[in-house]
């Protein structure tokens, strides 16, 4: 590789009192200086690059799909349901999962919420 050729300020006008405070303020902002010949005492010292750290994606935890089922139950056992839901300011459906749940049936967390109330 050739030696590098040291270039005239600026085109060979002299300019050297105007162009410390520049170049002070670049080194200031971090930018690297282009003559090898630089003070390094002007240098700012540059911290390691921190380790890149991809942020965990957002998991969203939804209710499993749902269907209608329909059964014919008697007019007490809907009262009830309808009665203990409207005391305990939740939806029957909740109720009756939570004793499915009881009976040994799988029933996730998440499906024992009330989506109307979230």
């Amino acid at each position: 590789m050739p030696p590098k050729v040291p270039r005239p300020p600026l085109g060979g006008i002299d300019v050297s009192a105007d162009i410390d405070p520049i170049r002070e303020y670049g080194l200031k902002k971090g930018f690297l200086p282009t003559d090898p010949a630089e003070p390094a005492g002007l240098r700012p010292a540059q911290p390691p690059p921190a380790p890149v750290v991809a942020p965990e994606p957002v998991r969203v935890i939804r209710p499993a799909a749902t269907r209608p089922w329909q059964a014919m139950l008697p007019d007490y056992l809907i009262e009830a349901l309808r009665q203990a839901a409207a005391r305990e300011g939740t939806a029957q459906k909740v109720i009756v999962l939570r004793a499915l749940r009881e009976a040994g049936f799988r029933v996730d967390d998440i499906d024992l919420q009330d989506l109307r109330r979230r």
